[in-house]
């Protein structure tokens, strides 16, 4: 008689595993000389390009830009711009510029999640402590919404960060990382600005956005991430889902993401008291990065300052950077930091109102509640998926050693198995996927949607998995457990038989058992839903199936 098997599966367990998985790709080796490094950078930008949903580059359309008023302040004023990044999706920005003909170096700013965006007092400082410093300054709107929904956001209209869709093919963060390179399109039409002389900084979010328009940008000298660019070695998971670039970790650490631009100078600046992005975290990427750029006898341009603070970006952090870029991009001798020229707004954190505009002032927008036409992401994903640049769906070569980061407690056992996604008293001979409590970011970080992940983890617990990877063949150090509370109900099927067959319930179940049966071609699947294409994912709106960078691979089954 076949027999069924019971598997409870801990999710706690299983991202504890997906956390040493991502450790283990962060620890990418030290390249061994310049040669091999640039090698690896020549594959590695078009790697990020796609993860980023930016390969091809989209066409430099028509920018539409426009000043749409402007601010006059003592030694510096603000422009208020709009532009479109791609056909009708709009884009604000502040540009502060210092007093003079120039031209002027430029600094560019993506400002992170703050509750006003380019209108939150502590991003206002920014700009105009740059500007009073002689930096142009550009501090572009991130795109969509999350905490930040009130009058001031002029991009909500567009959608919301939160939206896992979108790691099939338009993340964020290449949404803002194309922003800002049409932002410096739009500069280099200025006769004011100078645009062989570019540094960007920004924190946070900002500072991820920093980390990716750098990589990818060469028209970027110097960069200044602050309180971002964690060594994901040290922290697997941080940051909300709309910095999560899916299959990012196929470069490696953020200093590997980074260091594409070497020689370039970097300053890392960290925070004191910052849990999500913790001093010693930003002290391995840049030991890492110095020993990346010893290849290039330019280690000296690699620069770490922790300032005493917590998540900001703070008085003492704007000065560090400003004595930072006035070095690299002016050529003055190095510092340690540049006195600010006037009282400004002390961070987000030690906050004070001096010298900004109070962050609703309408005198910020840049558009009318009702001038406010775009394109939304859904649109544009949309659009990607429609024209897509799928390369081979290779199961087994996707297919990761997953007990090398924790021992499996017992394989699953019987012939017949069963797949739910959520629990059924009536069914208790089955596998009900951890579906909503598993970390779904470090799967975006690996690549993997949900379901090919579970498909894996199944693959490997059955018998008849890969030889040399099965679950008593290899155990991680870090995990004394998988799957901590995993039985076995029946087990009258002999211990190295296969499993004959899988019924699946719900979505995930079912896509789950479509991914195994492409590791298990003799597998009998019996599914409850279908879906025909990354396409229809997409168009029904099926969140938990939604497969990072789908637009560059091709539909599997």
């Amino acid at each position: 008689m076949n027999r069924v098997m019971l598997l409870h599966m801990d999710a706690k367990v299983l991202n504890r595993i997906l956390e040493q998985r991502v450790k283990a790709q962060s620890d990418r080796p030290i390249p061994r000389s310049k040669d091999d490094h640039q090698h690896r950078v020549t594959e590695d930008r078009e790697v990020l390009l796609k993860c980023l949903g930016l390969s091809p580059l989209p066409p430099r359309t028509e920018l539409n830009a426009r000043i749409t008023g402007v601010i006059q302040r003592d030694g510096y004023h603000l422009e208020k711009l709009r532009y479109e990044s791609r056909p009708g999706l709009l884009v604000t920005a502040h540009l502060y510029m210092p007093e003079g003909k120039g031209p002027f170096p430029v600094v560019v700013s993506p400002h992170g999640h703050w509750s006003h965006k380019k209108s939150t007092p502590v991003v206002q400082a920014r700009g105009i402590s740059m500007a009073l410093q002689g930096f142009a300054t550009l501090i572009v709107d991130s795109p969509g919404y999350s905490w930040d929904d009130n009058p001031q956001n002029e991009r909500k209209a567009q959608g919301v960060h939160f939206d896992q869709m979108l790691q099939m093919g338009l993340p964020i963060q290449g949404i803002y990382t194309w922003d800002i390179m049409r932002g410096i399109d739009y500069l280099e039409t200025r006769a004011d600005c100078d645009c062989k002389r570019i540094g960007i900084t920004g924190t946070s979010g900002g500072g991820t956005g920093t980390m990716y328009a750098f990589a990818v940008d060469e028209r970027i000298s110097v960069a200044a991430p602050v309180c971002s660019v964690a060594s994901m070695e040290i922290v697997p998971h941080n940051g909300c889902l709309c910095n999560h670039v899916p299959g990012a970790l196929a470069i490696g650490d953020r200093s590997d993401v980074l260091a594409l631009r070497a020689p370039a100078p970097i300053m890392v600046v960290s925070a004191t008291d910052d849990g999500e992005f913790p001093p010693e975290s930003n002290q391995r990427t840049t030991e890492k990065l110095k020993a990346i750029y010893k290849h290039y006898k330019a280690d000296s341009k690699i620069r770490l300052e922790i300032i005493e603070s917590q998540h900001d970006y703070s008085r003492r952090m704007r000065e560090v950077v400003i004595a930072f870029f006035r070095e690299h991009l002016l050529g003055e001798p190095a510092r340690t930091y540049v006195t600010e020229t006037r009282p400004l707004t002390d961070g987000g954190v030690f906050t004070f109102p001096a010298g900004t505009e109070p962050e609703e002032s309408e005198e910020l927008l840049v558009t009318l509640v009702g001038d406010r036409p775009t394109v939304t992401f859904s649109e544009i994903l949309k659009n990607a998926l429609d024209h897509p640049y799928p390369e081979p769906f290779d199961a087994n070569a996707r297919l990761v050693p997953w007990a090398r980061f924790g021992k499996f407690a017992e394989p699953i056992r019987g012939t017949n198995i069963t797949l739910l996604d959520k629990e059924d008293p009536d069914r208790k001979d089955a596998i009900v996927l951890p579906i909503a409590d598993l970390d779904y970011r470090l799967c975006i970080y690996l690549g993997l949607s949900i379901p090919e992940f579970f498909a894996q983890v199944v693959h490997h617990l059955a018998p008849g998995g890969p030889e040399g990877w099965e679950a008593s063949g290899m155990a991680g150090d870090a995990i004394t457990s998988v799957i901590a509370s995993m039985k076995t109900l029946m087990g009258s099927a002999a211990s190295d038989e296969p499993p004959l067959s899988l019924h699946a319930e719900g979505p995930v179940s079912s896509m789950t058992a479509r991914f195994l049966k492409l590791l298990r071609p003799n597998l009998e699947i019996y599914i409850s839903e279908s879906q025909a294409s990354w396409k229809e994912i997409n168009d029904h709106g099926l969140v938990e199936l939604a497969q990072p960078k789908a637009r560059y691979l091709a539909w599997p089954f």
